[in-house]
């Protein structure tokens, strides 16, 4: 499967400076669908960012600390496979 960026949302900041306060997985941890990956920082609000999709972390892009901006990639995951594969 084609590993998924995770964004970082638009959390209505209007420009306002956000950085990464905490991260909650690490590369190759299983994540569910709305569990959440990161904790952002704005204006002294922390805000949890969730995973759209279910499956594995693959690579962090961003740092503890690092200003990010929406839009910019956090995390990539590779999809669960929800089908069964059978060797024949």
């Amino acid at each position: 499967m084609t590993p998924i960026p995770v964004t970082l949302p638009d959390l209505g900041a209007s420009g306002q400076p956000m950085r990464v306060s905490a991260w909650f997985v690490d590369v190759g941890d299983d994540v569910g669908e709305g569990e959440r990956l990161l904790e952002v920082l704005v204006s002294g609000i922390t805000c949890d960012v969730p995973t759209p999709v279910a499956g594995q972390v693959i690579q962090i892009e961003k740092d503890l600390d690092d200003q990010v901006s929406p839009g910019d990639i956090l995390v990539w995951i590779e999809p669960a496979d929800d089908e069964d594969e059978t060797e024949i």
